[in-house]
Protein backbone atom coordinates (compact mmCIF):
# COMPACT_ATOMS: atom_id res chain seq x y z
CA UNK A 1 0.00 0.00 0.00
CA UNK A 2 2.84 2.04 1.15
CA UNK A 3 4.12 1.86 -2.67
CA UNK A 4 1.30 2.42 -4.24
CA UNK A 5 0.69 5.67 -1.97
CA UNK A 6 4.35 6.55 -3.39
CA UNK A 7 3.60 5.88 -7.13
CA UNK A 8 0.35 8.20 -6.89
CA UNK A 9 2.80 10.94 -5.82
CA UNK A 10 5.26 10.57 -8.11
CA UNK A 11 2.13 11.02 -10.95
CA UNK A 12 0.77 14.18 -9.57
CA UNK A 13 4.28 15.39 -9.06
CA UNK A 14 4.79 14.77 -12.84
CA UNK A 15 1.49 16.22 -14.03
CA UNK A 16 2.30 19.71 -11.88
CA UNK A 17 5.44 19.99 -14.31
CA UNK A 18 3.71 19.70 -17.18
CA UNK A 19 4.37 23.16 -19.54
CA UNK A 20 1.79 23.87 -21.77
CA UNK A 21 -0.69 21.50 -23.59
CA UNK A 22 -1.07 20.24 -27.16
CA UNK A 23 -4.22 19.12 -28.71
CA UNK A 24 -4.43 17.50 -31.93
CA UNK A 25 -6.94 15.71 -34.59
CA UNK A 26 -5.80 14.31 -37.85
CA UNK A 27 -8.26 13.05 -40.57
CA UNK A 28 -6.90 10.07 -42.64
CA UNK A 29 -8.07 9.07 -46.18
CA UNK A 30 -6.34 5.29 -45.91
CA UNK A 31 -6.89 2.52 -48.36
CA UNK A 32 -5.47 -1.09 -47.42
CA UNK A 33 -3.43 -3.47 -49.29
CA UNK A 34 -2.95 -7.35 -48.27
CA UNK A 35 -1.30 -10.03 -50.35
CA UNK A 36 -4.11 -12.36 -49.22
CA UNK A 37 -6.87 -10.64 -50.57
CA UNK A 38 -5.04 -11.40 -53.69
CA UNK A 39 -6.91 -14.86 -53.99
CA UNK A 40 -10.36 -15.50 -52.86
CA UNK A 41 -11.22 -17.82 -55.35
CA UNK A 42 -10.45 -19.04 -58.74
CA UNK A 43 -12.52 -18.52 -62.39
CA UNK A 44 -12.14 -21.51 -64.82
CA UNK A 45 -13.84 -21.18 -67.96
CA UNK A 46 -14.39 -23.77 -70.18
CA UNK A 47 -14.68 -24.78 -74.19
CA UNK A 48 -17.86 -26.48 -75.97
CA UNK A 49 -15.86 -29.45 -75.01
CA UNK A 50 -15.72 -28.83 -71.33
CA UNK A 51 -11.79 -28.26 -71.14
CA UNK A 52 -10.18 -25.66 -68.81
CA UNK A 53 -9.22 -22.82 -70.88
CA UNK A 54 -8.40 -20.22 -68.82
CA UNK A 55 -7.92 -19.93 -65.04
CA UNK A 56 -8.57 -16.56 -63.48
CA UNK A 57 -7.26 -15.57 -59.91
CA UNK A 58 -9.95 -13.25 -58.20
CA UNK A 59 -8.49 -10.42 -55.94
CA UNK A 60 -10.25 -8.28 -53.72
CA UNK A 61 -9.62 -4.13 -53.65
CA UNK A 62 -10.53 -2.36 -51.00
CA UNK A 63 -11.70 1.19 -50.86
CA UNK A 64 -10.00 4.68 -50.43
CA UNK A 65 -11.65 5.43 -46.50
CA UNK A 66 -11.93 8.15 -44.04
CA UNK A 67 -10.40 7.25 -40.55
CA UNK A 68 -9.30 9.08 -37.31
CA UNK A 69 -6.77 9.98 -35.31
CA UNK A 70 -6.86 12.34 -32.11
CA UNK A 71 -4.82 12.72 -28.95
CA UNK A 72 -3.00 15.50 -26.49
CA UNK A 73 0.49 16.30 -25.51
CA UNK A 74 2.38 17.98 -23.13
CA UNK A 75 5.63 19.28 -22.30
CA UNK A 76 7.01 17.88 -19.48
CA UNK A 77 8.21 21.25 -18.05
CA UNK A 78 12.37 20.12 -18.10
CA UNK A 79 15.06 19.74 -20.18
CA UNK A 80 12.98 19.97 -23.41
CA UNK A 81 10.84 16.61 -22.84
CA UNK A 82 7.33 15.92 -23.79
CA UNK A 83 4.65 13.67 -24.03
CA UNK A 84 2.20 12.58 -26.29
CA UNK A 85 -0.78 10.19 -26.14
CA UNK A 86 -3.32 9.14 -29.34
CA UNK A 87 -5.60 6.82 -31.05
CA UNK A 88 -5.65 5.89 -34.33
CA UNK A 89 -9.43 4.56 -35.70
CA UNK A 90 -9.58 3.28 -39.74
CA UNK A 91 -12.01 0.59 -41.19
CA UNK A 92 -11.93 -0.29 -44.21
CA UNK A 93 -13.92 -3.03 -46.76
CA UNK A 94 -13.70 -4.65 -49.91
CA UNK A 95 -16.30 -6.07 -52.27
CA UNK A 96 -15.97 -8.43 -55.05
CA UNK A 97 -18.14 -11.22 -57.16
CA UNK A 98 -17.24 -13.17 -59.98
CA UNK A 99 -19.80 -15.64 -62.03
CA UNK A 100 -18.64 -18.60 -64.81
CA UNK A 101 -21.97 -19.59 -66.67
CA UNK A 102 -20.01 -21.22 -68.92
CA UNK A 103 -17.14 -22.60 -66.33
CA UNK A 104 -16.76 -22.83 -62.72
CA UNK A 105 -15.31 -20.83 -59.37
CA UNK A 106 -13.88 -22.12 -57.00
CA UNK A 107 -12.29 -21.17 -53.06
CA UNK A 108 -9.35 -21.29 -51.39
CA UNK A 109 -10.89 -21.89 -48.17
CA UNK A 110 -10.57 -25.20 -46.03
CA UNK A 111 -14.12 -25.04 -44.82
CA UNK A 112 -15.29 -25.17 -48.70
CA UNK A 113 -12.69 -28.43 -49.53
CA UNK A 114 -14.28 -30.83 -46.61
CA UNK A 115 -17.83 -30.12 -46.85
CA UNK A 116 -19.16 -33.39 -47.71
CA UNK A 117 -15.36 -34.62 -47.83
CA UNK A 118 -14.20 -35.66 -44.11
CA UNK A 119 -11.23 -37.57 -45.11
CA UNK A 120 -10.21 -34.67 -47.51
CA UNK A 121 -9.45 -36.58 -51.24
CA UNK A 122 -9.66 -34.84 -54.00
CA UNK A 123 -11.07 -31.32 -54.96
CA UNK A 124 -13.60 -29.50 -53.27
CA UNK A 125 -16.99 -27.85 -55.04
CA UNK A 126 -17.22 -25.56 -57.86
CA UNK A 127 -20.12 -22.51 -58.14
CA UNK A 128 -21.64 -20.94 -61.02
CA UNK A 129 -20.94 -17.93 -59.14
CA UNK A 130 -19.44 -16.38 -55.84
CA UNK A 131 -19.13 -13.26 -54.02
CA UNK A 132 -17.20 -11.65 -51.12
CA UNK A 133 -17.47 -8.91 -48.43
CA UNK A 134 -13.43 -8.58 -46.64
CA UNK A 135 -13.47 -6.12 -43.69
CA UNK A 136 -10.59 -5.06 -41.43
CA UNK A 137 -11.19 -2.68 -38.18
CA UNK A 138 -7.97 -0.95 -37.07
CA UNK A 139 -7.72 0.47 -33.32
CA UNK A 140 -4.47 1.42 -32.27
CA UNK A 141 -2.79 3.61 -28.96
CA UNK A 142 0.11 4.90 -28.86
CA UNK A 143 1.89 7.00 -25.81
CA UNK A 144 5.27 8.59 -26.80
CA UNK A 145 8.08 10.33 -24.58
CA UNK A 146 10.27 12.24 -26.69
CA UNK A 147 12.54 15.25 -26.74
CA UNK A 148 13.74 18.23 -29.08
CA UNK A 149 16.77 18.60 -30.11
CA UNK A 150 17.60 21.81 -32.18
CA UNK A 151 20.59 20.73 -34.73
CA UNK A 152 20.67 24.07 -36.41
CA UNK A 153 18.32 26.87 -36.85
CA UNK A 154 16.26 25.23 -39.68
CA UNK A 155 16.88 21.63 -38.54
CA UNK A 156 14.94 20.37 -35.54
CA UNK A 157 15.07 16.37 -34.57
CA UNK A 158 12.73 14.34 -32.00
CA UNK A 159 13.52 11.43 -31.09
CA UNK A 160 10.87 9.26 -28.71
CA UNK A 161 10.40 5.97 -27.28
CA UNK A 162 6.86 4.70 -26.80
CA UNK A 163 4.51 2.12 -25.94
CA UNK A 164 2.09 0.68 -28.56
CA UNK A 165 -0.66 -1.64 -28.08
CA UNK A 166 -4.27 -2.28 -30.03
CA UNK A 167 -6.15 -4.67 -31.98
CA UNK A 168 -6.51 -5.40 -36.18
CA UNK A 169 -9.67 -7.40 -36.53
CA UNK A 170 -10.35 -8.98 -39.66
CA UNK A 171 -13.51 -10.70 -41.42
CA UNK A 172 -13.85 -12.27 -44.70
CA UNK A 173 -17.84 -13.11 -45.37
CA UNK A 174 -18.07 -15.76 -48.56
CA UNK A 175 -21.09 -16.73 -50.87
CA UNK A 176 -21.01 -19.19 -53.17
CA UNK A 177 -24.31 -20.08 -55.85
CA UNK A 178 -25.42 -22.87 -57.92
CA UNK A 179 -22.66 -25.95 -57.14
CA UNK A 180 -21.23 -27.93 -59.93
CA UNK A 181 -21.67 -31.48 -59.87
CA UNK A 182 -18.93 -33.59 -58.16
CA UNK A 183 -17.95 -36.38 -56.10
CA UNK A 184 -18.36 -34.09 -53.11
CA UNK A 185 -21.41 -32.66 -53.97
CA UNK A 186 -23.47 -35.49 -56.80
CA UNK A 187 -26.35 -33.49 -56.84
CA UNK A 188 -25.96 -29.86 -57.36
CA UNK A 189 -30.16 -29.54 -56.89
CA UNK A 190 -29.34 -30.20 -53.01
CA UNK A 191 -28.73 -26.71 -52.02
CA UNK A 192 -28.52 -23.58 -53.49
CA UNK A 193 -26.23 -20.84 -51.64
CA UNK A 194 -23.65 -21.71 -49.52
CA UNK A 195 -21.57 -19.49 -46.98
CA UNK A 196 -18.10 -19.53 -45.49
CA UNK A 197 -17.22 -17.29 -43.15
CA UNK A 198 -13.58 -16.46 -41.34
CA UNK A 199 -12.43 -14.38 -38.96
CA UNK A 200 -8.67 -13.07 -38.34
CA UNK A 201 -8.50 -11.31 -34.81
CA UNK A 202 -5.13 -9.72 -33.68
CA UNK A 203 -4.18 -7.94 -30.48
CA UNK A 204 -1.13 -6.88 -29.15
CA UNK A 205 1.49 -4.20 -27.08
CA UNK A 206 4.93 -3.75 -26.77
CA UNK A 207 8.18 -0.94 -27.19
CA UNK A 208 8.11 1.49 -29.88
CA UNK A 209 11.04 3.88 -31.11
CA UNK A 210 11.17 6.65 -33.74
CA UNK A 211 12.36 9.80 -34.92
CA UNK A 212 10.41 13.29 -35.79
CA UNK A 213 12.39 15.44 -38.34
CA UNK A 214 11.19 19.18 -38.98
CA UNK A 215 13.54 21.08 -41.84
CA UNK A 216 12.43 24.91 -41.85
CA UNK A 217 12.37 26.62 -45.50
CA UNK A 218 10.74 29.30 -45.30
CA UNK A 219 9.30 31.90 -42.61
CA UNK A 220 7.67 35.20 -43.17
CA UNK A 221 6.50 37.05 -39.72
CA UNK A 222 5.39 34.52 -37.73
CA UNK A 223 4.41 31.95 -40.11
CA UNK A 224 6.98 28.99 -40.64
CA UNK A 225 6.81 26.85 -43.29
CA UNK A 226 8.63 23.56 -43.18
CA UNK A 227 9.35 20.23 -44.70
CA UNK A 228 8.90 17.20 -42.42
CA UNK A 229 10.16 13.52 -41.88
CA UNK A 230 8.85 10.83 -39.17
CA UNK A 231 9.71 7.25 -38.66
CA UNK A 232 9.02 4.71 -36.41
CA UNK A 233 9.00 0.97 -35.67
CA UNK A 234 8.13 -1.24 -32.92
CA UNK A 235 8.06 -4.94 -31.68
CA UNK A 236 4.68 -6.15 -30.19
CA UNK A 237 3.74 -9.38 -28.00
CA UNK A 238 0.87 -10.61 -30.36
CA UNK A 239 -2.17 -12.94 -30.01
CA UNK A 240 -3.95 -14.87 -33.02
CA UNK A 241 -6.86 -15.51 -33.04
CA UNK A 242 -9.29 -17.66 -35.89
CA UNK A 243 -12.42 -19.09 -36.88
CA UNK A 244 -13.86 -20.49 -40.11
CA UNK A 245 -17.08 -21.91 -40.64
CA UNK A 246 -18.98 -23.29 -44.09
CA UNK A 247 -22.98 -23.69 -43.71
CA UNK A 248 -25.01 -24.45 -46.63
CA UNK A 249 -28.83 -25.23 -46.96
CA UNK A 250 -28.64 -29.19 -46.87
CA UNK A 251 -27.53 -29.02 -44.12
CA UNK A 252 -24.13 -29.67 -44.19
CA UNK A 253 -21.43 -27.65 -42.28
CA UNK A 254 -17.56 -27.37 -41.68
CA UNK A 255 -16.26 -25.71 -38.64
CA UNK A 256 -12.25 -25.70 -38.42
CA UNK A 257 -10.42 -26.02 -34.97
CA UNK A 258 -7.39 -23.26 -35.83
CA UNK A 259 -5.03 -22.92 -33.06
CA UNK A 260 -4.10 -19.69 -32.20
CA UNK A 261 -0.80 -18.00 -32.48
CA UNK A 262 0.90 -16.11 -29.95
CA UNK A 263 4.65 -14.43 -31.29
CA UNK A 264 6.00 -11.15 -32.02
CA UNK A 265 4.43 -8.73 -34.26
CA UNK A 266 6.72 -6.36 -36.21
CA UNK A 267 5.32 -2.92 -37.71
CA UNK A 268 6.93 -0.06 -39.08
CA UNK A 269 5.32 3.47 -39.88
CA UNK A 270 6.88 6.39 -41.88
CA UNK A 271 5.44 9.66 -42.57
CA UNK A 272 6.72 12.88 -45.33
CA UNK A 273 5.11 15.90 -45.96
CA UNK A 274 4.65 19.85 -45.47
CA UNK A 275 3.90 21.96 -42.18
CA UNK A 276 2.71 25.57 -41.51
CA UNK A 277 2.91 26.77 -38.74
CA UNK A 278 1.40 30.13 -36.97
CA UNK A 279 2.51 31.70 -34.26
CA UNK A 280 0.24 33.49 -31.50
CA UNK A 281 -2.73 33.57 -33.65
CA UNK A 282 -4.82 34.36 -30.22
CA UNK A 283 -3.04 35.29 -27.13
CA UNK A 284 -0.60 32.75 -26.38
CA UNK A 285 -2.66 29.68 -28.82
CA UNK A 286 -0.29 28.30 -31.59
CA UNK A 287 -1.21 26.61 -34.87
CA UNK A 288 0.78 23.75 -36.68
CA UNK A 289 -1.52 21.82 -39.53
CA UNK A 290 0.89 19.21 -41.49
CA UNK A 291 -0.11 17.28 -44.61
CA UNK A 292 1.69 14.42 -46.11
CA UNK A 293 1.64 10.74 -46.74
CA UNK A 294 2.21 8.09 -44.08
CA UNK A 295 2.55 4.54 -44.86
CA UNK A 296 2.29 1.35 -42.17
CA UNK A 297 3.14 -2.06 -42.70
CA UNK A 298 2.11 -4.42 -40.21
CA UNK A 299 4.22 -7.78 -40.90
CA UNK A 300 2.70 -11.11 -41.02
CA UNK A 301 -0.73 -9.97 -39.96
CA UNK A 302 -2.60 -12.37 -42.25
CA UNK A 303 -2.34 -15.45 -40.61
CA UNK A 304 -5.22 -17.96 -41.26
CA UNK A 305 -5.29 -21.04 -43.13
CA UNK A 306 -5.95 -21.98 -47.07
CA UNK A 307 -6.34 -24.71 -48.78
CA UNK A 308 -3.66 -23.23 -51.88
CA UNK A 309 -0.88 -22.33 -49.68
CA UNK A 310 -1.27 -23.65 -46.06
CA UNK A 311 -0.73 -20.97 -43.16
CA UNK A 312 -0.33 -17.64 -44.62
CA UNK A 313 2.42 -15.19 -43.31
CA UNK A 314 1.35 -11.91 -45.16
CA UNK A 315 1.75 -7.97 -44.19
CA UNK A 316 -1.21 -5.77 -43.88
CA UNK A 317 0.16 -2.14 -45.16
CA UNK A 318 -2.03 0.68 -44.83
CA UNK A 319 -1.39 4.21 -47.02
CA UNK A 320 -2.27 7.22 -47.61
CA UNK A 321 -2.95 11.33 -47.22
CA UNK A 322 -2.87 12.39 -43.80
CA UNK A 323 -4.00 15.95 -42.62
CA UNK A 324 -2.73 17.28 -38.83
CA UNK A 325 -4.40 20.00 -37.01
CA UNK A 326 -2.35 20.70 -34.16
CA UNK A 327 -3.45 23.34 -31.37
CA UNK A 328 -0.76 24.32 -28.47
CA UNK A 329 -1.74 26.45 -25.64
Amino acid sequence: MKFFYSLLALVFTCFQNLSGMDVFADLLVWSAQESGAGDWGQRFRTNANGEKINIEILEVSFDWDVGFRGGIGSGLGHDEWDTRLYYTWFRTRGKDNASAPNGEVTSPYIGNFYVNNSVGSGDGPSYRSASMDWTIRFNMFDWELGRRYCVSSALTLRPFIALKGGWIHQKIRTKWKTPVPSPQIPDPDAFGTAREDLKNNFWGVGPCGGLNTKWQIAAVNCHIFSIVGDFSAAILYGHWNFSDVYKNEVPHKVSLDLPKINGGATTITSFLGFRWDALEIKERIDLSVRLGYEVQFWLDQLQFVTFNTGRLSNGLTLQGGTLHVELHF
